[in-house]
């Protein structure tokens, strides 16, 4: 008997999420005896291609899930131009669809779905993973993938239960079924390797989130940052620009001054390096401020801009003096 070749868009979208974690688990594997080296090589080869299509499979399950749930709300929502959108080239297939960045817009806007910042950033981090893998052949750590896919695919999980009426799940329920379990494995991995690491991490003055795996595990000390989850490591300036644009979410420096808007890289008020990033989500939805040199940690309201020199200084237990001590006593010799 004859079967269509054809998928729903929410089947699709889910068809891709279980293809990612099949990879994912696929690259996660490791063999019970000692490789030849040989077959090291090969097992290189392979796991990189796991983790490659685990993330690419990711980006294009979100993408159209995201589609489908626009496509609930109005079939015009999932075109490129809304005005030009023709009810024969929607049935045929025939059309430009709307990009990602504006898929998320209109899901806010027309839909009332709800995303964070923290969602966008997330987001953002993973289409531009995914952009270096498929256009530049870069690749990332095991673990620092592990730790993406197996976070974005917690959001996507969450999202499609929030987002889909339950009525309208029925048919993809057992797909659902099978993918939670799978993500049960992948979940268990991360949570192992934080077993391992956690006495470490304790022992650490400070950590903050990684740009590469998003886990709460790099430190910084002297300009040495490590990551002890994923063993991500760069130089303090290349990590706090990583941090401000993969965990902040913003898109460049040039970009972001030329709309008229400020870096969040300043210089440390106990190092002095440039390398202090002043919006690190706090409590209570406050801004925090890391040096990624130093690895000195402030909360908010620690801090304050010196009306003198325009640079941040820590008021710790003396606050409402407006002049960081460079200057004040800058301005007592003055005097003398």
């Amino acid at each position: 008997m004859a079967t269509d070749f054809q998928f729903s868009l929410l089947e699709n979208g889910l068809d891709f999420l279980r293809s990612s974690l099949e990879h994912l688990t696929e690259a996660s594997a490791i063999p019970h005896t000692t490789p030849t080296k040989v077959e090291q090589l090969r097992l290189v080869y392979q796991q990189k291609r796991h983790l490659k299509y685990a993330l690419l499979h990711l980006c294009s399950s979100i993408e159209l899930i995201f589609k489908e749930r626009l496509r609930q709300q109005d079939w015009r929502l999932i075109f490129s131009d809304v005005d030009k959108a023709d009810k024969d080239d929607y049935q045929s297939g025939d059309f430009q669809s709307v990009n990602f960045k504006d898929a998320q817009h209109r899901l806010e806007t027309k839909c009332g779905v709800e995303l964070t910042e923290k969602h966008r950033a997330d987001l953002k981090s993973l289409r531009h993973r995914r952009n270096k893998i498929e256009h530049f052949g870069a690749v990332d750590s095991l673990l620092a993938i592990q730790s993406s896919v197996t976070q974005m695919v917690n959001f996507l999980i969450d999202f499609v239960e929030e987002a889909f009426e339950e009525d309208g799940l029925e048919e993809e329920e057992a797909l659902l079924s099978d993918i939670r379990a799978m993500l049960g494995n992948c979940n268990a991995v991360v949570e192992q390797r934080w077993k391992h690491i956690q006495e470490e991490v304790d022992r650490q003055y400070s950590t903050v989130e990684c740009p590469s795996c998003r886990q709460e595990a790099l430190s910084a000390d002297g300009g040495t940052v490590k990551c002890l989850f994923c063993n991500y490591g760069a130089e303090s300036q290349s990590a706090a620009n990583e941090y401000v644009s993969n965990v902040l979410g913003y898109t460049s420096r040039y970009a972001v001054v030329k709309d008229g808007g400020e870096w969040p890289v300043r210089t440390c008020p106990d190092c002095g390096s440039s390398t202090f990033v002043v919006e690190v989500p706090g409590a209570y939805d406050a801004n925090d401020g890391y040096c990624f040199t130093c690895g000195e940690a402030h909360e908010a309201g620690e801090l304050e801009e010196c009306y003198d020199c325009s640079e941040l200084y820590s008021h710790r237990g003396d606050p409402g003096q407006h002049i960081c001590s460079g200057c004040f006593q800058a301005r007592v010799a003055k005097d003398d």
